[in-house]
């Protein structure tokens, strides 16, 4: 399974309006065809797809925000943090790197960023996505690069944003019987959770249908700002 072969069934079942549950549906079928080919290969089908399932869904949801945020025509250049650790970088990507680099003493390490969306007139950074099938551990990790953000000038205006499919369901309880990370997000730092499941929608907490609206008001907002 190809990453090309999942680009071709996102986009073979496209909609207009795409649901929280779209990305599932995909996955649910993607996932059926996977194990089906390692089982004619004679390898474990579980165990592979466990490995393989994070990046593939990880490159999913990036090729969807792309397609969505180019889609609105502002000058908006995407990228990831494994591409600004490389030593060699074009003009424009060293000066996005240096627009969002955290420094610990004479040191500067890029912070877990599995999208950067940035405005390709000033190198700025607008959000950073985090993409993950579970939160486990990714919550708190994320918590404290958008904490470590608001230390600095240069990044304190960076929006930081989870998405996940919730595999382990800690986005589905509120009041009594909410969940460590839901408590996190709904009353820390982080500025959004999109969810592709049915979970109680918040102000923080949303389901991943409503990212695109939510995007075109940032946009919107960001460029209106600037003339």
């Amino acid at each position: 399974m190809t990453f090309d072969k999942i680009k071709k069934i996102y986009l073979s079942k496209k909609k207009s309006t795409i649901s929280h549950n779209f990305i599932k549906e995909i996955f649910d079928e993607i996932k059926a065809e996977y194990k089906k080919e390692k089982r004619k290969e004679g390898k474990d089908a579980n165990q592979s797809w466990n490995s393989w399932s994070g990046k593939a869904l990880q490159g999913l949801i990036k090729f969807i925000v792309e397609d969505y945020v180019f889609s609105l025509k502002y000058p908006i250049g995407i990228t990831d943090d494994t591409a600004l650790r490389n030593k060699k970088l074009s003009t424009e990507l060293d000066k996005v790197r240096r627009n969002i680099e955290i420094f610990y003493d004479s040191y500067s390490i890029i912070p877990d960023a599995d999208i950067i969306i940035y405005d390709k007139t000033n190198f700025k950074i607008i959000a950073v996505l985090s993409c993950k099938a579970s939160l486990r551990e990714r919550v708190a990790q994320a918590a404290y690069w958008k904490l470590k953000f608001q230390y600095n000038d240069t990044t304190k205006e960076i929006l930081y944003y989870l998405l996940s499919t919730d595999n382990d369901g800690d986005f589905l309880s509120i009041g009594e019987d909410i969940s460590r990370d839901r408590i996190i997000v709904e009353y820390g730092e982080i500025d959004k959770a999109y969810i592709f499941r049915d979970v109680p929608e918040s102000d923080k907490v949303k389901n991943f249908s409503k990212i695109f609206d939510d995007f075109k008001h940032l946009f919107n907002q960001w460029f209106k700002h600037k003339k």
